[in-house]
């Protein structure tokens, strides 16, 4: 019985060891889970605590730039009040200057007048004069056979004075005034023809902030191209009449809708359009805008950065208008291109301008400077195709002969 106590005694020690291993086990699992959770509960505290320094960050953003923004239109009030006040200055100026030139108006009109009857004076005294001359010459004539000349006075006070027409020069002074200034009787709004009176309208806060919508088509004009300073005609002659003359006189223009004009040469129903006036305003347009980009960069006002901005998104805008203008030309009497510029200006190239022109955003000095360059190399490609200028020109001449 012993042997057996002692067995039991020993499995007994040995349960009790296992027992103690696994509470100290189970412990350790229990800290390690705890430290795990602890580490995890920090690591998401302290994520949560970047996200709301994030948030706090971008909410300060927003407040810097809605007090920049509520400064803007502060100062654009204070600028928009002086304005108002210049333009009640400058009117009150006009009635006056007006009421000055109308009383200046009568006192021409009443000299005039007295004036022309001076004239009818001197009128009456020359017809008594040559009355009396001719008298005198038929009196020689008849009594003693001499034949004379009695000289015509001469007309000291120059050419006559035409009286109605003086009148009707005041009479139009007065109606130009009266189309554009206001009246001393009225309301003290200008006037146009007919008595209607013009609304001058002073553009709200909201105005100025807000961008212009424009249609992409307009009614068109066509008018003659005079030469430009400068433009003289190459040496080559057709029928007496040097090629950019002849080519001149069958210039047009036709106006792109407030963004310019196209200009183009049209002989009947065939129609080239003038690829070099349209790469010189789309360059103009760039330099302009290359230049309002630089000052963007260098100016800090928010203000000033604002209508910069507003001024770049415009000018794109307008020259947009001035492509689709040209590629309506173009597919209206296709091809509408000089055939010996084709490979560099097509209407793929118009199209693909106008494209850009749609999607940049020019108030973004890359996208600029971006399509600044790419302009350069195309200029640059043009003009390297209309030398000699002769040929050019005869070439664009032989094209409208072909319609």
């Amino acid at each position: 019985m012993s042997e057996i106590q002692e067995t039991m005694g020993e499995v007994a020690s040995v349960i009790q060891e296992i027992e103690k291993q696994l509470e100290n086990l189970l412990s350790r699992k229990r800290e390690d889970i705890e430290r795990a959770l602890a580490a995890r509960i920090q690591k998401e505290k302290e994520a949560a605590h970047k996200r709301v320094n994030e948030l706090e960050k971008e909410f300060d953003q927003e407040r810097e730039a809605l007090d920049e923004f509520r400064t803007m239109v502060g100062e654009v009030e204070a600028e928009r009040n002086t304005i108002l006040d210049e333009v009640r200055e400058r009117i009150k100026h006009a009635l006056q200057f007006q009421a000055e030139v109308e009383n200046l108006s009568r006192h021409t009109a009443e000299e005039i007048r007295k004036v022309n009857d001076l004239h009818q004076k001197l009128e009456s005294l020359r017809q008594r004069t040559a009355d009396r001359a001719g008298f005198l010459k038929k009196d020689l004539r008849e009594k003693f056979g001499i034949v004379t000349e009695v000289p015509e006075q001469e007309d000291v006070l120059g050419p006559e004075m035409d009286l109605d027409r003086e009148l009707e020069n005041l009479k139009r002074i007065k109606t130009l005034l009266a189309g554009e200034l206001p009246s001393g009787g009225g309301e003290g709004r200008p006037r146009k023809e007919g008595g209607e009176s013009w609304e001058l309208r002073i553009p709200e806060i909201r105005d100025l902030i807000q961008s212009s919508h424009f249609q992409e088509d307009g009614e068109t004009k066509s008018v003659p191209v005079e030469d430009g300073p400068g433009g003289k005609a190459p040496q080559g002659v057709i029928g007496g009449i040097s090629v950019v003359e002849s080519l001149n006189a069958l210039g047009r223009t036709d106006p792109a809708d407030g963004s310019g004009e196209i200009r183009y040469f049209q002989k009947r129903i065939k129609v080239v359009l003038d690829s070099e006036h349209l790469l010189g305003a789309i360059e103009r347009s760039v330099e302009e805008s290359r230049k309002l980009s630089f000052r963007l960069g260098e100016t800090e006002s928010a203000k000033d950065r604002f209508f910069i901005k507003h001024e770049l998104i415009n000018a794109q805008e307008r020259l947009r208008k001035l492509v689709f203008r040209a590629i309506k030309i173009c597919d209206k009497t296709p091809p509408a291109l000089p055939g010996v510029v084709l490979d560099v200006l097509n209407v793929k190239v118009l199209r693909n301008m106008l494209d850009r022109l749609s999607t940049d955003n020019w108030a973004n000095p890359e996208d600029l400077a971006s399509f600044e360059k790419d302009i350069r190399v195309l200029t640059t490609a043009f003009r390297e195709r209309i030398v000699p200028r002769e040929k050019y020109s005869r070439s664009i001449l032989e094209e409208l002969e072909g319609g």
